[in-house]
């Protein structure tokens, strides 16, 4: 740890650097939403944070910081709560934006936000789509880097596999720029490796003609009707069903339906059908016909799907947080009932741990590797198509006590859902320290450890795989 003075005169270093609409001190309006975490808890209040506008400036950064005793984290948009204590590197001006039609291929800044990336194409090829995360407030890098899932994943697979990410810009511990491809082992670590390898700066998407007219929306069905709602999805997710159709399954509190004079809670199924309204009905008949359903589907497209789920802003940072996110080969009348009740449970615990719980099912969202698992740094599971999205918390402003048991119910939520013996695929997306790296990347751990020593000698980059 540097003494004080070191301290400050290496910050003081760090901002002849920039200029000074790159540097944002704690005294700055800007200053708190640009550090903010996803989970409270993981706050660190950085001393300093820099905002390069440029790769190059990037660059000047990344090899200053490296060389001295700071403490440091790469921050996006604070999904992934990184946070440090001394020095924050902020990519969200890395927000180029390059469309070539020709070859349809995407070149865009990593630290932009996805649903800055679907406006941007929106406007300059409105008959396209990209594999980009479901929800628009998250950012490029770290989605990439954590795998990534899609309302098109069904179909195309992960945003980070060799068909969608085909290249990347990427400033190295000394400073050094890189397009990832000619280190073909640094460009596969990318590839949902759990960050660490350096800070991504661009990356190269393919793009695709795509639908617009796609049906979307929520299908809200009243709480009792569950054991019905349960063996509906079991059923209708054990067919074969077409690509461009998916779904999620999460309960709206009854505080948040006054819109529609709801008086319990309501499970929500968000629909997406890509074929159009005819098919989406026909493909959802089996929910809307259920009693007392109300239908607020309606014809968008990619961004319009992407923002319907633009509320989750609003929560960042007001949470101590846990997540236990899942990869499922099945979805039973079981599980969905034992983790709705598991939730329900939450509540009657203590009403403020039930209110920062989230559980989502986001069904029908995978599919396998189109090439060898050996293809990505995340070898995710073989025959996976499902994802149970959890994560337990407690109020920010709430004590030690409520935290710890939060943390608790995430280390048990899966095998209070799905059994003690079940088996359990964490995704990296979710990665929390009482996970088990090894287990989530399993054959692929050693190999991206190596990885990890060779592009961040001194574990300063913060990855999941520590170096």
């Amino acid at each position: 740890m540097p003494e004080a003075g070191n301290l400050e005169a290496e910050l003081s270093a760090l901002q002849l650097l920039l200029r000074p609409d790159e540097i944002i001190t704690p005294d700055s309006a800007d200053y708190q939403p640009s550090i903010q975490t996803w989970a409270s808890q993981k706050q660190l209040n950085p001393r300093l944070v820099v905002r390069p506008t440029s790769v190059e400036s990037l660059s000047k950064v990344v090899a200053y910081l490296y060389s001295t005793d700071l403490e440091i984290a790469i921050y996006g948009h604070g999904f992934m709560s990184p946070s440090a204590k001394d020095a924050l590197i902020n990519t969200t001006a890395l927000n180029d934006f390059h469309f070539d039609k020709h070859s349809e291929l995407l070149t865009i800044g990593a630290g932009q936000t996805w649903e800055e990336v679907f406006r941007k194409l929106g406007e300059l090829a409105p008959d396209y789509g990209v594999v980009g995360a479901r929800t628009p407030c998250v950012g490029v890098g770290g989605t990439i880097m954590s795998g990534g899932f899609s309302w098109l994943s069904a179909e195309y697979g992960c945003i980070s596999d060799p068909a969608n990410m085909l290249d990347a810009k990427v400033v190295k511990y000394d400073g050094s720029i890189v397009w990832a491809s000619s280190e073909p082992e640094l460009l596969w670590a990318l590839r949902g490796g759990g960050g660490g390898f350096g800070v991504v700066a661009q990356v190269v998407l393919r793009v695709f003609q795509y639908p617009q007219n796609i049906w979307a929306g929520p299908i809200m069905i009243p709480r009792e009707k569950l054991q019905v709602v349960a063996e509906g999805i079991a059923q209708f997710t054990s067919k074969k069903i077409d690509p461009r159709v998916t779904m999620f399954l999460y309960i709206v509190k009854k505080q948040m339906l006054e819109s529609i004079g709801a008086d319990s809670d309501m499970l929500l199924i968000h629909a997406f059908d890509a074929h159009g309204e005819a098919h989406g009905r026909a493909s959802f008949k089996w929910a809307l016909d259920i009693p007392g359903a109300v239908d607020q589907t309606k014809i968008t497209n990619l961004i319009g799907v992407a923002n319907l789920q633009d509320k989750v802003l609003t929560v960042k940072g007001s949470m101590k947080q846990f997540w236990a996110p899942l990869m499922l080969r099945e979805v039973t009348k079981d599980t969905i009932i034992n983790a709705i009740e598991w939730s329900e449970d939450i509540e009657r615990l203590d009403q403020s741990l039930g209110d920062c719980t989230f559980l989502i099912f986001e069904l029908l969202s995978s599919r396998d590797s189109a090439g060898s698992t050996t293809s990505c740094a995340w070898p995710r599971p073989i025959g996976t198509k499902h994802i149970l999205l959890i994560a337990t918390g407690s109020p920010s402003t709430a004590g030690e006590d409520k935290e710890y048991l939060a943390r608790d119910l995430a280390i048990h939520a899966a095998s209070k859902i799905l059994g003690e013996d079940a088996e359990k695929h964490y995704l990296p997306n979710g990665f929390e320290e009482f996970h088990d790296p090894k287990k989530i990347w399993g054959s692929h751990f050693s190999r991206l450890q190596d990885l990890r020593r060779q592009y961040d000698p001194r574990n300063k980059f913060k990855g999941a795989i520590s170096a």
